[in-house]
């Protein structure tokens, strides 16, 4: 599967590449940075509960060059010490994460329209050895805007992922996730029938597959699904967007979580 996603990963940057050199717009005409300063009450990654419970910080810088082609640089540190539910260090899984990624769209106007992502991510957990923490991905994500017609977006997303540094601890860690699961834009008027107050809401659903990602115990399976309802509002003072999300995810089997999760992530991004 590795190599597949590699390949995949290729021949879209090369397609990437050609376009921008036919076109007038092949280098950036404007750089777009978002600065995104982000809580969550819990840190669940994929399913896994990194932190045990505990909620963390995690600001990130957005670069888009206006061309298709995004860098991004995020990271996260635990708002508690202590150890996580595996008893590892909440410090040590202070992380950074470096990605670089192309968007795209493909089959132009029609229903089967699909805006797609398509790059490689870093994790990189700086207060543990590289050798035994760090890891990697290529990852393709999309959506499909147009295929419904009733605002229902079917989405997708493919995970490869594998040890940064051979002959360490993340030596098992190699694996593939899969994602697929909907959003759907609505705003309150349309639950309280009133136009008073009118908030938008984003409603989210999405399922997940492990086919083994994350050490020799996960399981090969669908590990686990998440509902999601926030909405975005516009700060009047400092001209942020706030984004409020309320997750919930029901786990499947323990390898992967043991338990449910509810929780809150906020985000405060700024645009320049």
């Amino acid at each position: 599967m590795k190599k597949v996603m590699v390949g995949l990963v290729v021949l879209l940057s090369v397609t990437a590449f050609v376009n921008a050199a036919e076109e007038e717009t092949a280098l950036p005409q404007d750089l777009e940075v978002t600065l995104d300063l982000s809580y969550t009450s819990k840190y669940i990654w994929r399913g896994f509960d990194v932190l045990g419970d505990q909620g963390a910080w995690q600001p990130s810088i957005n670069v888009d060059l206006s061309n298709g082609f995004t860098a991004n640089i995020w990271a996260s540190y635990s708002d508690s010490s202590g150890t996580n539910d595996a008893g590892d260090s909440r410090v040590n899984a202070t992380e950074y994460n470096y990605t670089l990624a192309y968007n795209g769209s493909a089959w132009g106007d029609s229903a089967w329209k699909t805006d797609y992502q398509v790059g490689w991510r870093y994790y990189d957990f700086i207060d543990s050895a590289t050798r035994d923490a760090d890891v990697q991905e290529l990852f393709l994500t999309g959506s499909m805007p147009a295929l419904t017609g009733v605002g229902v977006v079917p989405r997708f997303g493919v995970f490869q992922m594998w040890e940064a540094w051979s002959g360490g601890a993340t030596r098992d860690y190699s694996g593939t996730i899969y994602q697929v699961g909907f959003g759907y834009d609505f705003n309150t008027s349309q639950v309280t029938g009133s136009t008073d107050n009118n908030v938008p809401l984003t409603f989210s659903w999405d399922i997940v597959y492990n086919d083994g990602t994350g050490g020799q115990s996960v399981e090969h399976d669908l590990s686990h699904m998440v509902w999601g309802l926030g909405t975005s509002l516009t700060c009047p003072v400092t001209g942020a967007t706030i984004t409020p999300t309320l997750y919930f995810q029901n786990s499947f089997e323990d390898s992967v979580n043991s338990e449910d999760e509810l929780w809150l992530n906020l985000s405060f991004a700024f645009k320049f």
